[in-house]
């Protein structure tokens, strides 16, 4: 509409503007004829002399608009969008309300998407987000809000939702999708929501938008209002606060409507300062508010859940596994790497950062916390005030030992964060806060009554900021350090988690540590399976350092049986990790560890077709002999591993140990007991899903019928998930002899599927969504079938399994053959004889799943 306004204005003045003279005359003859001046350098802005980053303000355009003889720029519109729309049928102005929202939500979409820090494809659609979008839609509630620190992907989250929703899909329903930045110029004292969306969408006095939000009847389908970024609208509290109240008056007007649905998102500050007073401090506005959470002293009010490991996979597989041509893995990275970058922005940061060959040093979670404290602190606005704010916070509470939150009353005493007027603390602290790096909240102080507090948002941040003060006044990092810090917060919670960060930054920085005095911390330090997991994934800066590091490992008691239950999920070993169950396997542990590290070595080769591993691991494990000192899941690993060899390299099932069967489960539940862990059926999840590849069906049959009488709580009724699991492998073992499946049963194996990916095991993922093939096959659904096998054939490529890949092409082969899809077929064999070439090396194996 602006464009059709500048287009009337240069025809009511009679000639085009060429040159920038030109805009004064014609800003000298608007006061002439309107009796109000508009600037030069507004015209200039308007016809594109000069650069303009926001569009021309209301009062602006209430004069240009009375240029032309009307008496608004409300009344300019609505005379244009009436002759465009007179000739519309009653019918028809839905279709075209609709089509101007769709318009105008794709303008938002694509200044969303242009402004992403990494390539908008591989940004990641956040499963829960959308869930509990859908959730909402589907309730009685007009009202959600989604609210999470700056740079925590609230407003991509939105875009994608809407990218599927509207772009790839055609969605009946309206969405207006805006950014709340918009409504800078117009939060006067007049300001109206409801008048400020009619603004958005232009359209005809008689259909307006306005008249489908108060005659819902008349929509065709829901009216969903997105209103992102409520937090970069102003600082300015009165605004915000005339905002509010807005946003509170149209969810009560319009809150008997099921037709229409607000979401807004927003920083933790904006929405505290909105919640708090407005939202929980009437039933009848919470009421109106889906998922609201009415706990007032409630500390962190972020509802966006942190990125879970598969959205982290998606977003590294369309970044960095693609620019490098690399494989890399969540699984690959040390528990703090994966816990920081679960936060979208430090996983932005970790994709701009990373270096292959820097060996992950670019990456360690702690390098990533300090390129982002740079960032946001040390290279930013106020950057020296920031640093006097956040080390005096740490002071007031002692460096973490007097908890976590420091009284902002304390902190105004040191620096008048409150008075705008004294210098720049007041906007440093303000930036602090809005970022995400500060939280304020009310709780009880040590005298009962209400105080405000102020703490450091993010945890690891804390930790950081608290490591580095405490590596500076010590001269660097060394045993004394981490010695000194295992004393000094003895029974305090950090305690742990510093030393983690001291562990790590010595390792990424070239310091070397004496692991004999490791090994001499207190008992609780050795316990904590992070400071375990850090030693252990820290050596990749020092790999002339593991054989020692293992050899401390296996004779601490707690140690060992950390590393007993590290791989109780077998095969699915990183490249990093893998290097661990290699030095166990060399006679250097207990007979416990060796014979789970070779079980799972051994397995880990089959499924990889890694044949001459295969042999070798074999070879040990056979020479290892089970005694009392086994725990239940090296017993575990060890039958499953030789039957698998037997079975797929041998050609041949080993009787033998098919016969002792029943006195391994014995001896490994026994082994399970020992190592204090409550039977679920570890023996049988392991064992069945391994009898299943073998096709020895009457025995998982018989197996899980046995499990059934030993893990049902009858009295409790209650059936946990390995025993829903069990149940699948004895569906899909009936299936395979030839029983039909029932509904019933139908809905149990479905029901299953988050079971089995909660379990994160890969070779039972692509076991059941390849059973689930031959399920929706029986029942002719070919959109089943192969959205099975591409679920199947993505996981078993993912993990390198050319095993389950072999076994998968050849089955699919075999459907499309049934289907008369000679092509597909040709690929798939195709595919399945190369690989065959190219790992077997001469040997004939029996083909997986066919």
């Amino acid at each position: 509409m602006i464009e059709q306004l500048k287009s009337d204005i240069l025809k009511a003045f009679g000639e085009d503007l060429v040159y920038t003279k030109d805009c004064k005359f014609l800003a000298d003859t608007i006061c002439n004829v309107t009796g109000t001046r508009i600037s030069t350098t507004t015209i200039r802005r308007l016809y594109g002399f000069l650069k303009a980053t926001t569009h021309p303000a209301k009062y602006t355009l209430n004069i240009l608009a009375q240029y032309l003889k009307f008496d608004s720029w409300e009344d300019y519109c609505d005379y244009h969008t009436s002759s465009l729309e007179k000739k519309l049928e009653p019918k028809d102005y839905w279709k075209a309300f609709r089509k101007k929202s769709l318009n105008l939500s794709k303008e938002t979409y694509q200044l969303i998407s242009g402004q992403s820090g990494i390539s908008f494809p591989a940004v990641v659609a956040i499963k829960d987000a959308e869930n509990r979008m859908e959730e909402f839609l589907e309730s009685s509630k007009i009202a959600m809000s989604f609210v999470a620190p700056g740079g925590y992907g609230k407003s991509s989250m939105l875009a994608k939702w809407f990218e599927k929703n509207w772009i790839r899909n055609q969605r009946e329903d309206v969405v207006v999708f805006l950014s709340a930045i918009n409504m800078i110029s117009f939060l006067r004292k007049d300001f109206k929501l409801d008048q400020w969306l009619k603004d958005q969408i232009k359209f005809s006095k008689e259909k307006s938008f306005q008249y489908f939000l108060e005659h819902p009847e008349e929509c065709e389908s829901r009216i969903i209002i997105v209103i992102d970024a409520l937090d970069e609208i102003t600082y300015d509290d009165f605004k915000l606060e005339r905002l509010f109240l807005q946003l509170k008056q149209f969810i009560l007007k319009y809150q008997e409507s099921d037709k229409i649905k607000l979401v807004i998102t927003s920083r933790n500050t904006t929405w505290e300062r909105f919640a708090l007073p407005i939202v929980l401090k009437g039933s009848q506005l919470a009421d109106c508010w889906y998922d609201l959470g009415r706990n007032v002293d409630k500390i962190n009010h972020t509802n966006l859940k942190s990125l879970t490991n598969h959205e982290i996979q998606y977003v590294i597989n369309r970044t960095i596994n693609q620019e490098y041509s690399i494989c890399l893995k969540v699984a690959d990275l040390s528990q703090t790497q994966r816990e920081v970058i679960s936060n979208p922005f430090f996983l932005e940061l970790f994709v701009k950062l990373f270096d292959p060959n820097k060996e992950y040093a670019n990456g360690e979670g702690h390098e990533l916390l300090k390129e982002y404290l740079k960032n946001k602190i040390f290279y930013s606005r106020f950057s020296e005030e920031k640093t006097d704010l956040l080390r005096e916070i740490l002071s007031l509470i002692q460096h973490g030992k007097f908890g976590t939150a420091a009284k902002k009353m304390d902190l105004r005493e040191r620096y008048p964060i409150h008075l705008k007027s004294a210098g720049n603390y007041h906007a440093a602290y303000e930036e602090l806060v809005s970022y995400g790096l500060l939280t304020e909240y009310i709780a009880l102080n040590e005298k009962y009554s209400y105080c405000r507090f102020v703490k450091l948002t993010n945890e690891l941040v804390f930790e950081t900021l608290i490591g580095i003060d405490l590596i500076e006044k010590h001269g660097g990092i060394d045993f004394n350090l981490i010695k000194q810090v295992d004393i000094e917060y003895a029974g305090y919670e950090i305690k742990n988690r510093l030393i983690k960060f001291l562990i790590s930054g010595a390792f990424s920085n070239g310091v070397s540590l004496d692991f004999k005095e490791i090994f001499q911390l207190s008992n609780d330090t050795l316990s904590d399976t992070g400071i375990l997991d850090t030693l252990l994934s820290s050596t990749i800066h020092a790999k002339a350092q593991r054989s020692e590091l293992i050899e401390y490992f296996c004779t601490n008691p707690i140690a060992s049986d950390y590393l007993n239950r590290m791989f109780m999920d077998c095969r699915n070993i990183s490249e990093q990790n893998k290097w661990i169950l290699i030095a166990l396997a060399e006679n250097k542990s207990s007979k416990s560890l060796r014979i789970n590290a070779l079980g799972i070595l051994l397995l880990h080769s089959i499924f990889t077709l890694d044949s001459l591993r295969s042999e070798i691991y074999y070879q040990s494990l056979t020479l290892e002999g089970l005694d009392d000192t086994c725990s239940g899941i090296a017993i575990t690993h060890r039958l499953s591993a030789i039957l698998m060899f037997k079975h797929f390299f041998d050609r041949d099932t080993d009787q033998i140990e098919m016969l002792k069967l029943y006195y391994y489960r014995e001896i490994a539940y026994s082994g399970y007991a020992k190592g204090g862990n409550q039977l679920d059926g570890e023996f049988e999840l392991e064992v069945c899903l391994v009898l299943s590849y073998m096709k020895s069906y009457h025995k998982v049959i018989q197996l899980v019928d046995d499990a059934e009488h030993l893990y049902i709580n009858y009295e409790e009724n209650v059936i946990t998930d390995n025993l829903k699991i069990l149940m699948s492998y004895r569906i899909f073992a009936q299936h395979a002899l030839g029983m039909k499946i029932d509904d019933v049963q139908l809905e149990h194996l479905q029901a299953c599927e988050s079971f089995i990916q909660s379990k994160q095991n890969y070779d039972l993922q692509i076991y059941y969504y390849c059973m689930m093939i031959s399920v929706y096959l029986e029942m002719e659904d070919r959109n089943q079938v192969e959205a099975s096998f591409n679920r199947a054939i993505a996981i078993s490529e993912f993990a390198n399994y050319r095993l389950s890949t072999n076994g998968l092409l050849k089955k699919m082969a075999c459907v499309y053959n049934e289907w008369g899809e000679m092509t597909k077929e040709r690929i798939c064999l195709d595919e399945e004889q190369k690989i065959f070439n190219e790992r077997v090396s001469g040997r004939i194996l029996e083909t997986l799943f066919v």
